[in-house]
């Protein structure tokens, strides 16, 4: 007696082939995104190795040219964050940004805060600001730059650099070896013994107690007790000093004409130089940490390091100007200087 054929095992025989054809068609496509995450994992760690910055900060692609606005010398320029910034120049010239660069408009109030250049300028907060002049002018605002007041320095020297390291605490340096203080925002200056008689170009703090100024004939003098006592440190050189950069206690850089750049790991106990590649006149120099860090100066010359300087290279900047500042704010970097030069990293 023959059988009938037995259906439901046939379908269930054809459903179990197709479910294991299922299986392999979903194994596939696992082991297809699970290659695809492998190398999209790779690549985005090779990116991170390759990147002179970590994955935490947007790489910048190139230094572009702002327009600033004006014609006018631009000496100094600072930042409380990366939006908020201020440039100062010629003829009492304030400029400010609160899109991080991009535009830039003029905060000068309508009668100018001086007919002469505002030297260098210094924020604490994005009220408080403080800008230097000749004649020991020092000029303060507590309206972003709105409007501006005089306080009093007592002294007729040429002012050429300001730096604050809170809302109270600064120095100001310029002529004839200066050093000034103050301890309560500019409410009142006095000035510290300064074994200097050169012009003194720059100043920067590493905190409250310990600091640099540089100057003429190759003057370097140091700090451990906020300027209570001010002493030299050997530099071996005598060309003039004109930036001085520190990342902490014991690293910094100093730059100054005909190319110098002198670096120190020991807070200045030594200085060494290192080389720039180039003669020209360096005026500015800012770190973004121990490693990479940028050097300013003549014809729109940009140098640029990732080794603490043990190499520096140039970058394109796209302007011939004379370069006269530069500011670094986390991942962020501002260059002023000739003619309303304003570049940007970006």
């Amino acid at each position: 007696m023959g059988h009938a054929p037995n259906h439901g095992i046939a379908w269930r025989g054809s459903k179990l082939s197709r479910n294991l054809q299922g299986d392999r068609l979903n194994s596939i496509k696992l082991r297809r995104k699970e290659i695809l995450r492998r190398y999209i994992h790779i690549l985005i760690t090779f990116v991170c190795m390759v990147s002179y910055v970590s994955c935490g900060d947007p790489t910048p692609t190139g230094w572009r040219q702002i327009e600033s606005g004006t014609e006018g010398h631009l000496y100094g320029v600072h930042f409380v964050d990366a939006k908020r910034g201020w440039a100062v120049g010629t003829d009492g010239l304030v400029l400010f940004t609160e899109d991080g660069g991009l535009k830039w408009q003029i905060r000068s109030p309508q009668k100018a805060i001086t007919p002469n250049a505002l030297n260098k300028v210094h924020f604490s907060t994005a009220n408080n600001g403080w800008a230097v002049s000749i004649r020991g002018q020092i000029h303060y605002t507590g309206s972003g730059g709105k409007s501006w007041t005089a306080q009093k320095s007592h002294t007729d020297s040429g002012l050429l650099d300001i730096y604050f390291v809170d809302e109270t605490e600064g120095w100001a340096v310029g002529g004839g070896g200066i050093i000034l203080h103050t301890n309560n925002g500019g409410g009142s200056w006095s000035r510290q013994n300064s074994p200097s008689t050169p012009h003194l170009w720059a100043v920067h703090f590493a905190d409250a107690k310990h600091g640099w100024v540089v100057g003429k004939e190759g003057k370097i003098l140091h700090t451990n007790d906020g300027g209570e006592l001010w002493y030299e440190q050997q530099s071996k050189t005598e060309q003039p000093l004109l930036g001085v950069y520190f990342v902490n206690l014991q690293t910094g850089w100093v730059v100054g004409t005909g190319g110098l750049i002198l670096h120190t790991t020991d807070g200045g106990a030594n200085w060494n130089p290192q080389k720039s590649g180039t003669t020209k006149t360096l005026r500015g120099v800012g770190f973004r940490d121990s490693k990479r860090g940028w050097a300013v100066g003549e014809d729109g010359l940009i140098l640029h390091t990732t080794d603490a300087g043990a190499t520096w290279s140039p970058q394109a900047s796209g302007s011939p100007e004379h370069l006269l500042d530069i500011y670094l704010y986390k991942a962020h970097a501002w260059i002023v200087g000739a003619k309303g030069t304003i570049l940007r990293l970006s």
